[in-house]
């Protein structure tokens, strides 16, 4: 099972559940630093942090060969990309625009275009593609991360489409509601949210858009 983000909110939630329903769990972070905070959050789990970079293809190709050395892959939930508040468009300076691109568009065409091949080496295995509600709300200042997230609800649908036969079962989850690690009003934790990924992959459900907008309200398509 590959989850990307396990630093972060939704991935760490992912991992946790994914842990917890018994898989051996391979968590992909673009430095040392990373690994070291994963195995200090991870430490004595079944969880291999895995050094590579997916916002480019040489490190996309780097990375899944890092990851097939562990053994083969069945599983990807692949929750990339950082928030963004940073201005209006007009007036940004060309390196904020790559950095997002990089960060949030990039690494979600690099990881798929280069992962779905070893999983369609695999019978019944999933690719879970993460969006929020960046590019389905303007809020104020976001500019670059909906244009950003605009593109990765358009790679979702491709890959849907791609994806209707086959072994490989795509969907997409989009969380709508605040995740957190830990609980407190207002939010969902992490590890909650994490329960409703589970359920998702190991489902029958392909080419879904599968809402999450709190464990009261999940349920998977009929």
């Amino acid at each position: 099972m590959v989850v990307f983000g396990a630093t972060g909110n939704v991935g760490y939630g992912a991992a946790t559940a994914f842990l917890e329903a018994g898989a051996k769990v391979l968590a992909p972070t673009r430095g040392e630093d990373g690994a070291g905070r994963l195995r200090e959050a991870f430490a004595e789990r079944d969880l291999s942090p895995v050094v590579g970079d997916v916002s480019d293809p040489d490190g996309a190709v780097s990375l899944r060969d890092a990851l097939v050395a562990h053994g083969p892959i069945d599983h990807v939930f692949a929750s990339l990309g950082p928030w963004w508040q940073g201005g209006f468009l007009a007036g940004q300076p060309p390196q904020a625009w790559q950095r997002v691109r990089s960060m949030m568009l990039d690494g979600h065409v690099h990881a798929a275009s280069t992962l779905l091949p070893l999983l369609a080496q695999r019978p019944a295995s999933t690719y879970t593609i993460v969006t929020g509600m960046g590019a389905h709300h303007t809020v104020p200042d976001t500019s670059l991360l909906f244009v950003a997230c605009g593109a990765v609800l358009s790679l979702g649908k491709w890959m849907r489409q791609e994806c209707a036969e086959g072994p490989v079962r795509a969907n997409e989850l989009l969380i709508g509601c605040r995740i957190e690690k830990e609980p407190r009003p207002g939010v969902v934790p992490s590890a909650v949210m994490g329960r409703a990924a589970v359920a998702l992959v190991e489902s029958d459900t392909r080419g879904k858009v599968v809402h999450y907008d709190g464990p009261d309200a999940f349920a998977l398509p009929g």
